[in-house]
């Protein structure tokens, strides 16, 4: 992806579905993709790309509201731009990066009324709806086929296939009228929530969730509400958590939580939690968020959720078949910004693993144990570093009384502050992004 112009508003059609239920009923997939955030489109695209059939299936239309700090890492800007190398922007129906992105120059921290701006090193800013609208029209150039407002009801690994039941996302749970396909493989990048029934087989899928896992929480105000300027991230820190504040491309404001689930009880609503957390942080005059008329607001905002963000969950199954990327593989506390990265390199190491075993025909052939068991090894060697430096960032962030301090000596010193924000959000990109 190249860098992303300064201008642009979002004002994009549904992307249209290339298949319905009743065309791919009884059909044999090699790869069946569930979830087309930017993991599972990044992996729709990969295999596609080397010729595999592959169905790309959400149980929600593209383009779509999603609950996310909606910034791009240098790590994600430098995936994507491999993505673009696989499938041309020529040949995208949506064009060759996200919509009208913004850059991301800088971020104000702002705890205990102290606040303080340090440079962002090359980062994005672009609604959700652009990047996974973007993200699936890359993949239908890829030559994937996409089926929208469809649930995964059931899969059911074997030992030759994994069967799939499919139903209508808006249709009651009812077995009568579910569709029945089959994948050589499928890639679950179904997100934190990953409710997908019946994984008859998979062995090895029980979920790890940390016991004081925050949950997320978030919602996007017009632009007249305030907020902060174009190209800056307000990050606003309390003793019960965090909340990001950052303009669209559009002018809307997104704002992306993360929240003890007491503090929620507690507060008697989201609106409520956030707009506390803000108001204790000085993150509302930060964001310009503190006037009457944001407040309100804020107060009448519809509000989305999440379950407790950081868990852990197996990335493959035992026979390899059933293999997960992004989101529904693992996560940690987002306060560093690289969520998005992290899903789509997660896909692009899913890819190689499985690239070896990809016939000149356009075939999976070979031991997909094997490919599993190198993915695993694979995503554990290059997350265990950045996930563990993630918890330390958050151990850091839940002690407000660490945070003043530091951003004090970031105001005085704001050069040893730039070199020292690249450690905390991981530094550039891995090496195999460029390759």
């Amino acid at each position: 992806m190249s860098e992303p112009p300064h201008a642009g508003t979002t004002q994009r059609g549904e992307v249209a579905a290339t298949a319905s239920l009743a065309s791919i009923a009884g059909q044999h997939w090699q790869a069946v993709v569930v979830g087309a955030g930017p993991a599972g489109a990044a992996s729709a695209t990969r295999l596609a790309a080397r010729g595999l059939t592959v169905l790309l299936v959400d149980a929600a239309a593209m383009p779509r509201p999603k609950l996310c700090g909606c910034c791009l890492s240098q790590t994600a800007l430098a995936e994507l731009a491999t993505l673009d190398r696989i499938v041309p922007p020529g040949r995208q129906a949506g064009g060759s990066e996200p919509s009208g992105g913004l850059r991301l120059e800088r971020v104000r921290l702002a705890t205990a009324a102290v606040s303080a701006v340090v440079p962002m090193p090359r980062g994005a800013v672009v609604s959700r709806e652009a990047l996974d609208a973007d993200g699936v029209a890359r993949a239908i150039a890829a030559g994937a086929a996409w089926l929208p407002r469809t649930r995964v009801t059931t899969l059911t690994e074997g030992p030759v296939c994994v069967g799939i039941g499919l139903a209508a996302a808006d249709a009651p749970v009812d077995r009568s009228q579910t569709v029945a396909i089959s994948a050589g493989i499928v890639i679950v990048a179904a997100g934190l929530a990953d409710a997908i029934r019946g994984e008859a087989g998979t062995g090895r899928d029980e979920r790890v969730i940390a016991p004081d896992s925050r949950v997320g929480l978030g919602t996007t105000l017009p632009a007249a509400a305030g907020g902060p300027p174009a190209g800056e991230l307000v990050m606003a820190v309390s003793g019960h958590g965090y909340c990001g504040v950052v303009r669209l491309e559009d002018g809307r404001i997104d704002l992306a939580a993360a929240v003890e689930r007491r503090c929620v009880a507690a507060a008697g609503s989201p609106a409520a939690a956030i707009t506390g957390l803000l108001a204790a942080s000085g993150g509302d005059q930060a964001a310009n968020l503190a006037t009457p008329a944001a407040r309100e607001r804020l107060a009448v905002a519809t509000y989305r959720g999440t379950p407790p963000l950081t868990r852990h969950r197996p990335v493959n199954s035992r026979s390899g078949r059933i293999l997960r990327v992004g989101d529904a593989a693992g996560y940690v506390e987002p306060f560093t910004g690289e969520g998005m990265g992290w899903a789509l390199v997660s896909a692009r190491l899913c890819d190689e693993a499985l690239a070896a075993l990809v016939t000149s025909g356009g075939r999976l052939a070979g031991d997909l144990t094997t490919a599993g068991i190198r993915y695993a090894q694979a995503h554990g060697r290059h997350f265990a570093a950045h996930h563990a430096r993630c918890r330390r960032v958050s151990l850091v962030v839940r002690r407000p009384w660490l945070v003043g301090p530091a951003l004090r000596l970031a105001r005085l010193a704001p050069a040893l502050a730039a070199r020292v924000v690249p450690l905390v959000i991981g530094g550039a990109p891995s090496p195999e992004a460029h390759g």
